[in-house]
């Protein structure tokens, strides 16, 4: 279950959640899959297992390093993609409030 309520914005042609509380962006639709946010710590653990894939938008070595890929076979089952999220979520919660950029 999310930390607090979401909202989701549509950034280059694709769906991303927020969490509404700290503006951070948790998980998003990304090809067949989502993208999750998991931290640093966890990103290595679960490429190894084999359950989700770097998360590399721009190809080369530059895979975004608090986010895994999870392909839509990991999650057909909606148990799972909730599992997903709600880890997602609970991460991005408990990240300090986003700072605004000033223009």
């Amino acid at each position: 279950m999310p930390v607090a309520p979401i909202v989701s914005k549509n950034m280059l042609g694709k769906t991303d959640w927020f969490l509404e509380t700290n503006d951070t962006m948790f998980a998003g639709a990304y090809s067949d899959g989502i993208i999750a946010r998991v931290g640093i710590y966890r990103t290595d653990s679960l490429i190894k297992s084999g359950e989700a894939e770097p998360f590399n938008p721009r190809g080369g070595n530059k895979a975004m390093k608090e986010y895994v890929l999870i392909s839509g076979e990991n999650i057909a089952k909606d148990t799972v993609l909730l599992r997903w999220l709600d880890g997602a979520s609970e991460f991005a919660g408990a990240l300090p409030l986003k700072q605004k950029k000033p223009r």
